[in-house]
């Protein structure tokens, strides 16, 4: 059995105009504040768009779903385009079951979700 991938989360700056909030681990409880800490200074900031790469995020639970939430709520008061990366697996599922998939623009790979906002368009 592998180990647990440890926790990160950073913002991340593109040339066009893109904060990516980068994400690895396991989403839980214990972190949630950390996620919602570095998701809401991404919306502050005033970067139009803002894409949640899930890719590396192993394991989701209830209150890392509730900043996603609450990040969806946030970005349309202040009007900025919100995207998550999260190829299919366990995470994708979850997003499915919460219908969360209906509320976002949901992409397999960040190279995906940045060609969207290159060419304005959103899945």
């Amino acid at each position: 059995m592998s180990e647990p991938t440890e926790f990160r989360v950073e913002v991340l700056r593109t040339v066009d105009d893109v904060a990516v909030v980068q994400v690895s681990g396991e989403l839980d409880l214990f972190v949630a504040p950390e996620f919602r800490e570095c998701l809401t200074g991404a919306l502050e900031e005033g970067t139009p768009r803002i894409v949640i790469d899930l890719a590396e995020v192993t394991f989701i639970d209830s209150s890392a779903i509730g900043v996603l939430i609450a990040g969806a709520r946030r970005s349309a008061e202040v009007r900025r385009e919100l995207m998550i990366v999260c190829p299919a697996g366990s995470v994708a599922r979850i997003l499915e079951i919460t219908g969360l998939h209906r509320v976002f623009a949901v992409y397999a790979t960040r190279a995906d979700a940045l060609n969207a906002t290159a060419h304005g368009t959103a899945r």
